[in-house]
Formats: C-alpha cells, structure tokens, sequence
C-alpha cells in the first residue's frame, strides 16, 4: 500500500511540474522600492544632535552615539588612540566599574559596542523599550563619564599588541597594510589600519586618550540616533535629561588631502619562503564618499569586483588560479582606497597579473554590453532592501547620513538615482577612479620563486621589503 502511494505522488508531482517550461529562465523582480520612515530631527543648545526614525513593529530601540571625529584624528606617531580611546570608555566611570557596567548591561539585555573606525567613533547599543531609560543611563554614563583607569588601559593595550604580533603571520594581512602604507604614505592616517602598529600602539599612555576624549568627545561633535519603538519627544527628553549639561568647546575639524600618484607602477615584494600562495593588491586611491559618483561607481564595484564580478569569473572560473579575486572601493570623508585582490596559487602570480590588468584595463576601455551591464545593476538594486530591515540596519545607513553629510531623502530616491546610471557612466567613473597605469602593486609570496617571472611582465619597477614594508637596501 505505500509503495502505491508513493508511486501516486511521484506521478502528482510530476504532472505539476510538467506545466512549467525549464527551458525558459525565471525573470527576476525588476520594480523595488525602498522607504525609510521619515527622520525626525532635534537639538539640544550644546549642540548634539538628535535625529529619530521610529520603527514600531518590535518593542525594541537602536540606540546610536555618533562622535564625528576617528582615527582620521589620530597623531601619526602614536596611531590608534582614537580606536583604544573607544574601547576603554566602558571600563569604568566615577561611578561604575568595568564589571558593574557589564553585569548591569547582562541584566537589562542591553548590548553595548564601542568602537572607532576612520571617520568616526560609534557607540552602539541595542535595547528593549523598557529598558530604555535604564538603558540611556549607561551608555550617557559610558560617554561623559569615563575614567580611562590605568589597570584596564594596559590589559587592553597589552592584548591589542598581541593582536597585532600574530597578524604579522598572516600574508593577507601583511599584503594590505603595506598596500595602504604605499598609497598613501606613512604619514596619511589611511595609511594605516585604524588599531594602529605595534610601533605606534606601544607609544600610547593613558593621558593620550584622556587627550583625545577631551578634545573631540563633545556634543557640538555628536550626534545621537534612534531608531525603533520610539518618538522624537520620548528621545528629546531622554537626550535633555542625561546630555543637557554636557559642555560644547571648540574642536578641529579634519580634512584629509590626498597625494596624486605618479603615472607609474610600483610593485613591491615581500617574501614569505615556501608560500603555497601569492597575496596581491593592486590599486589607487578612489573615491570619497560625498560625492556624486557614488552611484555608479558602486555598480562599477559590483562589475569588477563582486563575487560574480569579472575578476572572480576570469581568476577563478575561467582560469582557476585562485578561490576568488575581489575588488572594493572603501568610501570615506576623504577619498579611500579602491583595491582589487585575491590569493592566487604560487606558480601562477604572473599569469594572474597579466589577468588582474587586463580586466582594469578593459572595464575603462570598453563600453560594457548591454545585458551584462542590466544584470549587474539590477544585483545592486535586489540587495537594498535586505539592508534596511531591523533598527540596527536603519541606524547605520542614518548614521551615515549624518556623518557624510547626506540630504535626509538619500535612501528613499536611492533606487531611482541607480536606475538613472547608464554604460556610459560606467565607462566615465571607470576612467577616472580606476588607474591601473599609475597603480601601487603589492605581493607577499616566496619571492625565489615569484620575483623573476614578474620581473619578465616589465609591468613597473620592483621593490623589495620586509614584511613591516621597509625598503630592502
């Protein structure tokens, strides 16, 4: 009987999907929309900002301390107070230590991350609506009242050196810090992972971040964001009570310049013995982030670089040197870097150079075909909507609204500013953000084996270094 009944619903699966043509592909969805509530704004006499997007369908509040200053502040010698100055701020406070601060956090269910990146310094913390109040306490408690005690300054400094040490094993890594030092020079903070070096961490004391935190944590330096089960009055009041005392004082606004490169290549090797892979980057200083381009360029990103972008299918489909090659622009307030990389196997370097610049030179030379072109834009547009769903997604992109100095509408015309980008856009931001005939070239591999080869390419000139990127004599 059931050797019947199976046989009956292999027979009624069958005839349903015998009504269905596998010869012809499924269209994907072609119209999207995308609306985030409207922003709310407010302000304080200090000068902090206030900015509420309510979103009632959980009972919960994302909760975002914006301090616009990073380690684009940061002093060169010393790189990465910006990054402990964050991390310190919930180890204790004139009236709590680091352990009642965490214990008082596990028992609201309140998550609290500090953190700081180029741009900016973030507190994020995520929280029930009931607890909101108790909440806000913390994280205004976190904020204007840390103690930066020296006992937790040297546990956090001693683990991040030894964060640092155990990264100088790793190729990947090696590859794209001295591929940042090379493009933008030692004394450029984006010349330098925002945790800084051990040369640099080692210089910092406690008074470094005491000076940093008095000097740009300062509310006319500081927006607070909601987003979630929330009102503009509920946050004003929340915001007047626990920050209304909070002093403004004058701070400096950074402005980062950038160097125009040379029009030519540099290639710099770093050796690693009897490395199964080669780590490449190859790149040029792109694009700030405020800038009109943005549109096209991030669909110029997912043409080149993308999981189903040209390099990925021409490295690893067509030839198979690696298990993927990328490329990203990194947007900043200040031009970041655009970087196309990959691990690709020892033997091939030099046969996945040739097709790292040829993909470059190609994707600025010509006009892409038009179905390849609606295909990677459409990508773009399908995955907006997934990064705009919960609270804590809604506050990043309003975070960055804030702190690029975006119009508040950004993210509702967004969709209809992709459509608006055409071949040609692509071709015009290809030309002038991608340079491959002036581009830093960075590899760490068994150079014995690699060096040679490259050499015979006659792409640009060779210099070799050690693996912190000094020039080998």
């Amino acid at each position: 009987m059931l050797r019947v009944i199976f046989i009956i619903m292999i027979i009624f699966i069958q005839s349903i999907y015998g009504q269905i043509d596998r010869s012809i592909e499924p269209r994907p969805k072609q119209d999207f929309s995308m609306t985030i509530p409207e922003i709310k704004r407010a302000e304080l006499k200090n000068g902090l900002r206030i900015l509420v997007v309510e979103h009632h369908e959980l009972p919960i509040v994302q909760v975002t301390m914006l301090i616009r200053s990073g380690a684009d502040a940061d002093e060169i010698e010393k790189f990465g107070i910006a990054n402990l100055t964050a991390d310190m701020l919930d180890e204790g406070t004139k009236s709590k230590s680091a352990l009642q601060i965490a214990e008082e956090l596990d028992f609201l269910g309140t998550e609290l991350t500090t953190y700081a990146n180029y741009d900016a310094t973030i507190g994020s913390m995520l929280t029930l609506k009931e607890h909101l109040y108790k909440s806000m306490n913390i994280l205004a408690d976190v904020f204007l009242n840390p103690t930066f005690p020296e006992s937790e300054f040297i546990r956090l400094k001693n683990e991040l050196l030894t964060d640092l040490s155990a990264k100088k094993t790793r190729p990947d890594i090696i590859a794209t810090e001295i591929f940042y030092d090379k493009l933008y020079g030692y004394d450029h903070p984006y010349g330098k992972s925002t945790e800084g070096t051990e040369e640099t961490v080692s210089k910092i004391t406690v008074e470094d971040l005491k000076r940093f935190y008095s000097e740009y944590y300062v509310p006319n330096n500081a927006s607070i964001i909601f987003v979630g089960d929330v009102t503009l009055n509920e946050a004003y009041e929340l915001v007047y009570k626990y920050f209304n005392k909070w002093q403004r004082k004058d701070f400096i606004q950074h402005k980062l310049l950038v160097k125009n490169r040379e029009n030519n290549i540099e290639i710099f090797l770093i050796n690693k013995d009897g490395a199964p892979q080669s780590q490449i980057r190859i790149g040029n200083i792109g694009i700030e982030r405020n800038n009109p381009d943005f549109y096209a360029v991030n669909i110029l990103n997912q043409i080149i670089g993308a999981s189903n972008g040209r390099l990925f299918l021409n490295l690893r489909e067509s030839k198979g040197y690696t298990y993927g090659a990328y490329a990203n622009f990194s947007m900043r307030k200040s031009p970041g870097p655009f970087m196309a990389y990959s691990g690709v196997k020892t033997e091939v370097t030099d046969s996945a150079l040739i097709e790292f610049f040829y993909e470059l030179n190609r994707i600025r030379e010509e006009l892409i075909d038009e179905n390849e072109f609606n295909m990677y834009k459409l990508a773009v547009v399908q995955r907006l909507p997934r990064v705009m769903e919960t609270p804590s997604q809604i506050a990043s992109q309003i975070m960055a609204i804030e702190l690029f100095n975006l119009p508040d509408n950004f993210f509702n015309t967004l969709i209809e500013n992709y459509k608006k980008v055409t071949r040609e856009d692509i071709l015009k931001v290809a030309r002038k953000y991608i340079h491959p005939e002036s581009a830093v070239v960075v590899i760490v591999g068994d150079v014995e084996q690699i060096k040679s080869k490259v050499e015979n390419l006659k792409l640009g000139y060779i210099i070799l270094c050690d693996e912190k990127g000094n020039i080998k004599k």
